[in-house]
């Protein structure tokens, strides 16, 4: 149902615009008849004149640009049944059980997520020696080879338990 709502919305957006155009395209055309080498045009009409076109003028090269080089978003979409690494899904890299201790960790090594993450390369050895070995700690059966890990270099609250207070005599 929704989607027949959409649709109708775009139908109708669609067609005001065109209609729009249409007219825009009538006036012009009449206006265009008006104008004679012999008539004075005051600088507020001619400056009208030259905002229509200017408005037109970058609606057309928008339409054009998106016509050659598509949005970004109707690619992502499409690539929804990916389940690997892409450096645009912002995913940190995890074992898969076909490889090895040091295929791993040069991979991770060389992740651009991790570098954006990690600039120091023996903080990013560090932290994918540590992804590495948490993960061979967990069954690894089903595992998603691109899911989130926890962070091992995040700072955490350190886990200390109230203080025992001293009884004062």
């Amino acid at each position: 149902m929704k989607e027949k709502m959409n649709e109708t919305r775009a139908d109708s957006i669609y067609k005001k615009a065109k209609s729009e155009l249409f007219h825009i395209w009538k006036k012009a055309r009449l206006l265009y008849d008006m104008i004679s080498e012999e008539r004075e045009l005051p600088d507020s009409v001619k400056k009208n004149i030259t905002s229509a076109y200017e408005a037109i003028d970058e609606s057309i090269r928008y339409i054009e640009y998106e016509d050659i080089f598509p949005s970004k978003k109707e690619d992502l979409e499409q690539d929804t049944d990916n389940n690997f690494l892409t450096n645009q899904d912002k995913r940190y890299p995890v074992p898969v059980n076909s490889e090895s201790g040091d295929q791993f960790v040069t991979r991770c090594i060389l992740d651009a997520n991790m570098k954006k993450r990690y600039p120091v390369q023996t903080d990013r050895f560090q932290a994918c020696m540590q992804v590495f070995n948490s993960s061979r700690k967990k069954p690894t059966s089903g595992q998603n080879p691109g899911e989130k890990f926890e962070d091992p270099m995040e700072p955490r609250s350190p886990e200390v338990s109230d203080p025992i207070k001293p009884i004062l005599p």
